[in-house]
């Protein structure tokens, strides 16, 4: 049901709060009750039903005709250092910072809150698997983040702050663990 209301929310001329909330709370109730049912496996059917319901809607909603046309509000750029429009160039730069260059910061992360997470008591195969759960969820957040900032230097600067953090523990501590 709230997969339903929230494509009933986002199928409006102007999106509406509260029926984003009571889809999201819907969501969030179908999780708690589907764990209280059956622990970790039926909050995973519970989330593969509406997972399953959202494919369906969208599949359809790709075959018919849009009903109406939204604007998109302008956006103001700032001029300095604002990342370009347009360009294979500068296409290709993004595309090396949100991926190669975010990957490997993304690792370094990962790495990094390995390392910390062995000075306490956690087994070497745990920290080897968090390093597996972290960097594709550090990836994509950072990569989000990247895609919606405007300007060039931000982009860099989210790269450089994160892997500058990351780094001091692996410099420090080196293979102490």
């Amino acid at each position: 049901a709230g997969i339903v209301v929230l494509r009933l929310s986002w199928g409006r001329q102007e999106r509406s709060a509260r029926l984003n909330a009571l889809a999201w709370l819907l969501l969030g109730g179908a999780a708690v009750l589907g764990w209280i049912a059956a622990g970790a496996w039926g909050l995973a059917v519970a989330m593969l039903v509406a997972t399953g319901a959202a494919c369906l809607l969208l599949a359809h909603a790709a075959f018919e005709q849009p009903r109406m046309v939204r604007r998109a509000k302008r956006v103001v750029r700032a001029e300095a250092g604002a990342a370009p429009r347009g360009g294979w160039g500068r296409g290709l730069l993004t595309f090396a910072l949100t991926g190669p260059l975010a990957l490997a910061v993304s690792v370094a992360i990962a790495l990094a809150l390995r390392l910390l997470a062995l000075r306490w008591p956690v087994a070497e195969a745990n920290g080897n698997v968090m390093v597996l759960a972290l960097v594709p969820l550090v990836w994509a957040l950072l990569t989000f983040a990247m895609l919606m900032a405007e300007q060039r230097r931000t982009q860099i600067a989210m790269l450089a702050l994160p892997l500058a953090g990351a780094m001091l523990p692996l410099l420090l501590m080196g293979n102490a663990a």
